[in-house]
């Protein structure tokens, strides 16, 4: 799918709203969508605002990594319910810290500000 003008975007937008609402059997369709929209917000220069908290940026990186909760506990190498508890604005300790720097390449400056 090519996206070339600002209609097609929104109604590219409209159709990828309406299967987050309801998911279709066959996501490749969708992902096909959203790809499509992606390249198109990049080409017209469009970006996502930096995020000011923790929770932000990881919820950034899992979007950007295509990584579910699930996933993103893996690679973080912490049980899904710790996760959770971070998603929520928990707080975080150092070797969890030091994995989102490893791991993620999330700044220690901005891991250190906003945890």
């Amino acid at each position: 799918m090519d996206i070339r003008t600002p209609a097609d975007y929104q109604q590219a937008l409209d159709q990828f709203t309406a299967w987050m609402d309801h998911e279709p059997a066959d996501l490749a369709p969708m992902l096909a969508l959203r790809d499509a929209i992606s390249a198109y917000e990049k080409g017209q220069g469009y970006e996502l605002p930096a995020p000011q908290t923790l929770v932000g940026r990881l919820e950034l990186e899992m979007y950007r990594r295509k990584l579910n909760k699930k996933n993103l506990a893996a690679l973080l190498d912490i049980p899904a319910s710790r996760l959770s508890d971070v998603l929520q604005g928990r707080r975080i300790n150092l070797d969890l810290a030091k994995r989102l720097y490893k791991r993620l390449g999330i700044p220690a400056e901005f891991i250190l500000e906003a945890a």
